[in-house]
Formats: structure tokens, C-alpha cells, sequence
């Protein structure tokens, strides 16, 4: 009996370790300014993080379909100094169908826990372009003042993209404006 009760007190112990584990890490969400847009529209898209524990630096990878999208720019959000630190933040590399090694850290020994956007990337999507894209977030690590890499849970995202309104000719807006 005693071993019995040893056994199942040591299960729940190893179980209660590894789901506290398991639920620890944090979540990187890729955030657009709107789920659909025009084809020759431009978008941003916040690489937003929410800590689990204090973190003080970040990387990423961005794909994307390169017949649809093009980086225009990135730039550095305010995650990494929202207690004035100073940072270090490269916007990367942009090509055809990916951005490479954007990446980002607080200067110092200092960490942040308060969640907030890492980047903001401008994309422009390709006219006459329709349907929907996929954006994902590749060699993502996130990391504490220690610089030891923490668990990290990744939201990639979807755009839609629209056929643009065809513009009316003159007799189209004349007739429309006569009969209201």
C-alpha cells in the first residue's frame, strides 16, 4: 500500500512539473492592420510579443509569398524599451520571400515582462493580385537577460487580398448622379 501511494504521489509531482512546463512560453502574434485589403494596397503587420517571463532580446524570420508581397519597411516598436532602455534593433534583410534576421535587444542588463509590439512591417501587396496570403514568423527566439533562450508559442496570420473597384467612366457617373 505504501508503495502504491509513494508511486502515485511521485506521478502527480512529475505531472504537475511538466505541465507547468508545458504552459510556460512565450506568445510572438503576428498582427495586421486589417485581415483584407485591396491588391496594390499596402498593410503593416505588428510582430507583437507577450512575455511569460522577462525577456531582452528577440529574433525572427518573416515568409511570405513573394508574388504577393513585398517589404517596404520595418521598424523597431517600443516592446524593448518601454522602461527608456536603450536597444540595439536591426530591421534585417528583405528579399523576394522572406525577411531574414530582424532582430532586436535591450542594451545593459535590464528586462522587460509587459507585453508589447517587438516590430511593425510595411508590406505591398502586388496589384491585380487576388486571394489569400499567408504570412509565417520562422527562427523565432526570444531570450532573458542571460541571454538563455525562452519557450516561445507563435501566432502566424493570413491576409485576403481583393480585386480592386473598377472605376466608373463619365456616362456611368452621369447617369448615376441623375437618377440618385
Amino acid at each position: 500500500m505504501r508503495k502504491i501511494i509513494f508511486g502515485l504521489i511521485t506521478l502527480i509531482a512529475i505531472l504537475t512539473i511538466l505541465s507547468s512546463n508545458a504552459a510556460a512560453a512565450s506568445k510572438v502574434t503576428l498582427q495586421p492592420s486589417s485581415k483584407s485589403i485591396t491588391a496594390g494596397e499596402n498593410i503593416t503587420v505588428d510582430v507583437i510579443v507577450t512575455p511569460d517571463i522577462p525577456i531582452a532580446g528577440m529574433q525572427f524570420d518573416l515568409e511570405f509569398d513573394g508574388s504577393v508581397f513585398q517589404v517596404v519597411d520595418v521598424t523597431e516598436g517600443k516592446l524593448l524599451k518601454q522602461n527608456g532602455q536603450n536597444t540595439l534593433f536591426s530591421p534585417g534583410q528583405a528579399g523576394n520571400r522572406a525577411l531574414r534576421n530582424v532582430y532586436g535587444c535591450i542594451l545593459g542588463s535590464s528586462s522587460i515582462s509587459t507585453p508589447g509590439t517587438f516590430a511593425t512591417i510595411t508590406l505591398a501587396s502586388s496589384p491585380g493580385v487576388k486571394g489569400t496570403s499567408q504570412l509565417y514568423l520562422k527562427n523565432v527566439t526570444i531570450s532573458n537577460s542571460t541571454s538563455k533562450p525562452v519557450e516561445v508559442r507563435l501566432v502566424n496570420t493570413s491576409i485576403t487580398l481583393s480585386e480592386p473597384k473598377k472605376s466608373r467612366n463619365l456616362l456611368e457617373q452621369l447617369i448615376e448622379s441623375l437618377l440618385g
